[in-house]
């Protein structure tokens, strides 16, 4: 059988054979990419001739995504992903309700609350590019699936650390937790990377749309374990790593994220700070600082809100009450996905969606001070449905923004082989929990400093900066309608000439 028929291309046109769809059915299995070294050279012959990079992809998954089975078994790696996510975002739900107030209720210190926070974050930053190449080396599935265990490594010696009470441990099992949810963000990318290049867009927002699970999930669990054990939130921690043997279980199911990318091993492209490809390419550089801009705006608010809430300057409600408002947050970031982000982004562009965004990031900013305060004489006291309408708002932002930035960092938005763009990706990663971190590790003395309302207005900055970078002549070209099957293009060029560049490469 030619390579031609086992692929499903037909040779002499470029195009797909009629009847090689139909024989697909009886087209036994090739070699597997681990298979021996004589077989695997055959297939990668094969592969050239018909003129298609080999990245390293199953052939069966290869195979039935290549024809155009849209809703064949590209899409159950997309349903595992999203689950993955669900898993992964739990634990984080739970970070984020009870880590700032358990951290200011050992220590006495709101600074410290949102520093623990940091520490999640900067760990994040730290594992971002590592993980990248050894994903690029070993494939996605196995470095997430790993870090999984690596959080419930480290939800369990933060446990430890309740009784030992050394904080040292405490910290340490935070930082193996932040590495755990650096390494999950991937999950998006391998659901968009199961299907083909036309479904790319919807895949990414379903990956993430997991995440509604999880905001139902996370909070209710910290609320529910919080007094579970002698020591206050101890058995939150038990939960949490629940939530990482749960990422580890789903991620082993998602066959399209195993394989290596060829090209692992260069040194000069794996190991460097892949500023080169950054550079040479417009929508990666969007892309960064879209999903930078989604992320610092965020979290800069969201570490200090529960704070805010509970404490009795300006908030005064219960930890239960401070939770409730984190759920309708976290609903509010990931919901959308659920309900057609994608679709949007590949209808109107990342460009339109990312500055309607940013627009609700300056909302939020100002909807803190239009706010009534509360006609119970309690001063500045926020009121309840305040604090629900402005974290809703929030999360809206940030699911835009970081949806549309996250597209145009795939490999069909940038002009890139797929080492190149998980190489971007994993630069995006770093570049934003530094900054994150930096957002975190303030947030609660600037919260101290200036109150709630001067803290929703830092915000601002964040958005008019991403949305003027968007609109100016670096950001040009991806905010057109997206085509069909050719992902975003390129800013450097016409985008239906830049995406073609790419085309090959990403009909797998």
């Amino acid at each position: 059988m030619t390579p031609g028929a086992i692929s499903g291309r037909d040779d002499a046109s470029g195009g797909w054979s009629g009847s090689a769809r139909v024989q697909l059915a009886d087209v036994p299995r090739p070699p597997s990419p681990r298979a021996p070294a004589l077989q695997q050279g055959s297939r990668d012959a094969s592969l050239k001739n018909v003129g298609e990079r080999d990245d390293g992809w199953d052939d069966e998954t290869t195979t039935s995504r290549g024809v155009g089975a849209a809703w064949g078994d590209g899409w159950a790696d997309v349903a595992f992903a999203s689950l993955g996510q669900a898993a992964a975002a739990s634990g984080f739900g739970i970070v984020v309700a009870s880590l700032a107030v358990a951290t200011e209720r050992r220590t006495g210190s709101e600074a410290v609350g949102t520093l623990a926070l940091a520490v999640e974050m900067f760990a994040r930053a730290v594992a971002s590019l590592p993980a990248a190449r050894r994903a690029n080396a070993r494939g996605r599935r196995e470095v997430i699936a790993h870090a999984g265990c690596l959080g419930v490594l480290g939800s369990l010696v933060a446990f430890a650390d309740f009784y030992l009470d050394s904080h040292v441990l405490y910290f340490l099992g935070i930082s193996f937790v932040g590495v755990a949810n650096c390494v999950a963000q991937q999950l998006r990318f391998a659901a968009a990377e199961a299907v083909a290049p036309a479904h790319r867009p919807r895949a990414l927002s379903f990956g993430v749309a997991g995440g509604t699970l999880a905001a139902f999930i996370g909070p209710e669990v910290a609320k529910a374990t919080r007094t579970a054990l002698a020591e206050e939130f101890a058995a939150c921690f038990l939960a949490m790593a629940g939530c990482y043997a749960a990422l580890v279980a789903f991620t082993s199911r998602i066959r399209s994220a195993g394989p290596r990318l060829d090209g692992a091993d260069d040194a000069s492209s794996s190991l460097a700070w892949p500023s080169a490809e950054l550079a040479r390419s417009v929508n990666a550089r969007k892309g960064l600082a879209g999903v930078t801009c989604a992320w610092t705006a965020m979290f800069l608010v969201m570490s200090a809100a529960p704070l805010a809430m509970t404490g009795r300057r300006e908030g005064g409600h219960s930890f239960d009450e401070a939770a409730t408002a984190l759920q309708l947050h976290m609903i509010a970031m990931f919901l959308p996905g659920l309900l057609g982000t994608g679709d949007v982004v590949r209808r109107f562009g990342p460009d339109a969606v990312s500055n309607f965004g940013c627009a609700l990031y300056v909302v939020c900013a100002a909807f803190t001070y239009a706010a009534v305060p509360d006609a119970t004489g309690h001063g500045e006291r926020v009121p309840l449905w305040a604090f629900h309408v402005l974290l809703i708002i929030l999360g809206l932002a940030w699911n835009l923004t970081f949806i549309a930035g996250s597209a145009l960092m795939l490999p069909d938005g940038v002009v890139l082989d797929a080492a190149g763009s998980r190489r971007v990706q994993g630069a995006a990663e770093a570049a934003t929990f530094f900054a994150v971190g930096t957002a975190s590790a303030i947030a609660g003395a600037t919260l101290g400093a200036i109150g709630w309302r001067g803290l929703c207005a830092c915000v601002a900055p964040f958005a008019v900066g991403m949305a003027w970078y968007g609109w100016s002549g670096a950001g040009g070209g991806a905010g057109g309608r997206v085509p069909a099957g050719r992902g975003c293009g390129d800013g450097d060029g016409d985008g239906e000439a830049s995406a073609s560049k790419f085309h090959l490469r990403s009909v797998l």
